[in-house]
């Protein structure tokens, strides 16, 4: 009884030590089989503006109920200054990011997107030690480890698209995703959502420190995403945009993978764990994107496996468990190891 209770205790600690990588770590996978689902659909002329409302619509409700029953007793009050956070960071995250990248999809393939994602810990990192969010000392161990784990995880990025190498596995579909003519207008739309994405984790770090709610702050923030969206939806998309089809469940699914997980569970998780780790640890595992972006172009899609894309999926691992070496071990640790400890409510070991 003895030995199940202390396995048990230890079973618990560990999971509270770990579950911001494991969660982080399922967030870039899902957004992964995301990326590649909606690109498909845009290849067949679906409309992703559309798709984006639809699945914030879903996120939204999802959100506010969770937040309904796990933060009723702990919510603060609900100020002026706080709904126009929520705003901002609706902006930022829905409009700016999901929104132009998602219609982006239509113009460039996911590869090349989850490649300037790669860009996000490195902008965020810029950012945070600009807005003294983060500190470095460029002399100290840990601080050589960031700016290297940084470098090594970008080059391993840029190594998947700018290296190909021999075949090493051969491809058993022909599948593949190409770079429209309009293939500016994707990276314009993709640079922005780089961009609004890197000041959103800068954004949602100081705002979680005056309204420690995340999951209602979450949901006004995709609230307020959604109204944006469909209002400039109204504007751009055709009306007959707006009848999806349903045929073969395509649609469905990914309404669902993009509402409830990707958007709704995803928009919690990356604020929970930037308001107890910080902007740049939460920002640190998009390499992870690209890497599983290229995972399942080869093995589920049957696409080919270069040696310069297997090299480059080495190095983003390498570089990320760098970083992430670097930011646990950091010796200027302030009272970020004592927020560490709150659990959160939705969260729980």
């Amino acid at each position: 009884m003895m030995r199940n209770m202390e396995l048990q205790r230890r079973i618990a600690m560990g999971f509270q030590i770990s579950k911001a990588y494991i969660f982080l770590t399922l967030n870039e996978v899902a957004l992964a089989v995301f990326l590649v689902l909606v690109e498909s659909l845009a290849s067949s002329g679906i409309s992703t503006l559309i798709i984006v409302v639809y699945e914030h619509v879903l996120a939204t409700i999802v959100l506010s109920l969770l937040s309904f029953f796990f933060e009723k007793n702990k919510r603060p009050p609900i100020t002026f200054k706080i709904l126009c956070y929520a705003f901002l960071m609706g902006l930022l995250q829905v409009t700016l990011c999901q929104m132009l990248m998602t219609m982006g999809l239509s113009y460039i393939s996911s590869t090349y997107e989850s490649i300037a994602l790669n860009m996000v810990p490195t902008i965020t990192f810029v950012l945070a030690l600009t807005f003294h969010q983060e500190k470095l000392r460029f002399r100290s161990i840990n601080g050589q480890a960031k700016i290297w784990g940084l470098g090594i995880s970008f080059g391993g990025a840029l190594a998947l698209v700018l290296w190909k190498g021999p075949v090493v596995v051969k491809a058993m579909l022909s599948i593949s995703f190409e770079a429209t003519s309009n293939g500016v207008l994707g990276w314009i739309m993709t640079i922005v959502g780089v961009l609004a994405t890197s000041f959103w984790n800068i954004l949602v770090r100081h705002v979680i420190q005056i309204y420690p709610a995340e999951l209602s702050l979450t949901a006004m923030m995709s609230f307020f995403g959604t109204i944006q969206t469909a209002i400039v939806a109204a504007f751009v998309a055709k009306s007959s945009a707006w009848e999806l089809q349903w045929d073969g469940g395509l649609i469905l699914i990914t309404l669902l993978l993009g509402g409830i997980v990707v958007t709704g569970l995803s928009y919690y998780v990356m604020t929970w764990s930037i308001g107890i780790k910080g902007p740049v640890f939460t920002a640190s595992f998009n390499p992870l994107l690209v890497l599983f972006s290229f995972l399942l172009n080869t093995f589920v899609l049957g696409s080919s496996a270069h040696l310069g894309s297997i090299v480059g999926a080495v190095l983003v691992i390498g570089g990320l468990y760098l970083l992430l070496w670097a930011k646990a071990n950091d010796v200027e640790k302030t009272d970020m190891d004592v927020e560490d400890s709150i659990a959160s409510p939705f969260i729980q070991p």
